[in-house]
């Protein structure tokens, strides 16, 4: 999955979390067009950025129990700042999408990364 993608779908789900719109698993993952075990995988990073996280049955939402805001952008600091689009730089070069995704992820694995 593309980094810029990821970020897009942790943004939309989020937004449905906080509005308590999210739907049962199966819904959310059609209404966000990806699989049931991408939404697992999206709530587990939520998780690990620090959202606690539980699901009300009789809303039939995920809701957050703790107070916290994402801000979910990716901005290359330099003598410019430039934000990333499509996994492309602004200026077009190529950025190892991947490679980079596989840093974030075991950056999160490894807890540090906090929420703003």
């Amino acid at each position: 999955m593309k980094l810029m993608e990821q970020l897009n779908q942790l943004d939309r789900l989020d937004a449905l979390i906080r509005r308590k719109a999210t739907g049962r698993p199966k819904d959310l993952a059609e209404r966000l067009a990806v699989s049931e075990r991408t939404i697992y995988n999206l709530l587990e990073i939520l998780r690990l950025l620090g959202a606690e996280i539980d699901f009300c049955r009789a809303r039939g939402s995920y809701y957050y129990q703790n107070e916290i805001k994402f801000r979910f952008d990716l901005v290359v600091r330099g003598s410019e700042e430039k934000k990333m689009r499509g996994g492309k730089k602004k200026n077009g070069k190529k950025v190892d999408t991947e490679n980079f995704l596989q840093g974030i992820l075991a950056f999160l694995d490894g807890g540090l990364m906090k929420a703003v």
